[in-house]
């Protein structure tokens, strides 16, 4: 087989593994199943991965760089420009609703979580992936710093985040709810009008108006 070939076959074991892991989690999923998926055969596993431990590691991996990959905009404008960056922060996760790929990404971490307890019996902790995640926090806080200035503290920053962050995931659900079942009569309907450009607008300036808001509230007085 020649290396291309390789690439792309090992390549195509990641993304079915992706799709199953997220569907079924680590024990409810066979690799024959996403051997089917790829079109690929069980020995590719063995092969590329040694077994289906390693080779959910490498899925693992996988995922990781995918998000890693687009989130890397919203990092490199953090320090210059706060505003633009929590935009792109938005972006990349409607894109988790809209785009296939990330949205197996969501599922499969979401997976995780819901088994971690059972994934700590066949995996290690996971060092890299935790510092990671810490990572990632750390830069979340500092660019909502940013952006609020001297009404930064840390209650006001778990607001501002909590507010675009659930956001991002409910109202992608609710427009495709109220196009299938309200045929258009809601408000988040996504229509040429309501795309997910629109529902990135509606986040944004939601954010900016709890911003502002919060800047203009007076000092709490001390106990």
């Amino acid at each position: 087989m020649a290396k291309d070939d390789k690439i792309e076959n090992r390549d195509r074991l990641l993304a079915a593994g992706l799709k199953i892991f997220a569907e079924k989690g680590f024990s409810g999923a066979t690799v024959r199943e996403i051997c089917d998926e790829a079109g690929s055969n069980i020995a590719a596993i063995n092969y590329y991965f040694g077994d289906k431990v390693g080779f959910y590691q490498a899925v693992r991996e996988y995922a990781r760089q995918a998000y890693a990959k687009t989130m890397q905009r919203c990092w490199e404008l953090a320090e210059t420009d706060p505003w633009q960056a929590l935009r792109t922060h938005i972006e990349t996760l409607l894109e988790q609703t809209y785009d296939n790929t990330m949205s197996q990404v969501n599922w499969f971490r979401m997976r995780e979580l819901i088994e971690s307890s059972q994934l700590e019996n066949v995996f290690p902790p996971l060092k890299i992936q935790e510092e990671k995640l810490r990572q990632y926090e750390t830069r979340i806080m500092r660019l909502l710093s940013a952006i609020l200035g001297s009404a930064a503290n840390p209650t006001t920053i778990a607001l501002v985040h909590y507010t675009y962050y659930s956001l991002c995931l409910f109202l992608p659900i609710q427009a495709h709810v109220e196009k299938r079942i309200l045929k258009g009569l809601g408000q988040f309907n996504i229509t040429d009008a309501h795309d997910r450009s629109h529902l990135a607008d509606f986040i944004f300036n939601t954010v900016r108006r709890t911003v502002a808001d919060l800047q203009n509230q007076p000092p709490a007085e001390k106990p």
